[in-house]
């Protein structure tokens, strides 16, 4: 609007939001030295302003979309069991050296596999002056086959182009699709028994037990150096630790 020297100002309570989910949960209480907890969701959350608007006056659901919170699903899956030999147990061991050795062993895991979050694509210039909402040009699906994504090109960035100058991009909100997550955490414990009153118990916990990374999400600004490429991550490395505690 250059007719306003000092630009035009609209403030209102115009935003919305929408989520459905489909939510599955199953679990076994301890039984025979067995018991999970699982859970899986499937969902989706679309939402209009969070982030801004290009053109608030005439067309506000060019920013509606996938919110940059919404994962399409998550998978987590927490299984405890303790083996079934050793003192109190399925097979009882008498035998102290023996089971010193085979006896009061546990396993416990936390396995998470979750998919990736929605990116909202950028321009390096506010072609538009639209302040927060800022987009690119785009011509078709910018994503790539998951066997031809790497670190070094996540997505197709030759289908992102620069808008002219004084004009709104049309790519829309959330179009480029994230890294997912796969992670392991396992930990193996065992009790000895000195007597009724004293028993010691000695972990060892894994993080990231298979050393998976976690990519970090790409750099969606078009006209960025390293745009389309992934630089870093968002977990650590594998990390293993042990313990031992004394009960009494």
């Amino acid at each position: 609007y250059p007719q306003y020297p000092n630009g035009v100002t609209s403030a209102s309570w115009i935003g919305s939001s929408s989520y459905h989910s489909l939510q599955l949960k199953s679990e076994r209480r301890f039984s025979r030295g067995l018991s999970y907890l699982a859970s899986f969701t499937f969902s989706k959350l679309i939402n209009t302003g969070e982030n801004g608007y290009r053109d608030p006056l005439n067309n506000r659901d060019l920013d509606r979309g996938i919110s940059l919170d919404s994962s399409p699903y998550r998978f987590t899956f927490a299984p405890v069991y303790e083996l079934p030999f050793g003192r109190g147990r399925q097979f009882n061991i008498q035998n102290r050296a023996l089971d010193a050795v085979v006896g009061g062993w546990e396993m416990t895991a936390i396995t998470t596999i979750q998919a990736g979050f929605p990116i909202n694509p950028g321009n390096s210039i506010d072609t538009c002056v639209c302040g927060s909402a800022v987009y690119p040009n785009v011509n078709g699906d910018p994503n790539l086959p998951k066997g031809d994504r790497t670190v070094n090109r996540w997505f197709n960035t030759t289908a992102f182009s620069s808008p002219a100058q004084w004009t709104i991009g049309n790519a829309g909100r959330g179009l480029v699709w994230g890294p997912g997550l796969k992670n392991l955490d396992f930990t193996v414990s065992k009790f000895f028994y000195f007597n009724d009153r004293f028993r010691l118990q000695f972990r060892t916990e894994a993080y990231n037990i298979t050393n998976t990374p976690y990519f970090a999400n790409p750099n969606v600004t078009f006209g960025a150096g390293t745009f389309g490429r992934i630089t870093g991550v968002s977990n650590s490395a594998r990390q293993m630790q042990m313990a031992l505690k004394l009960y009494f």
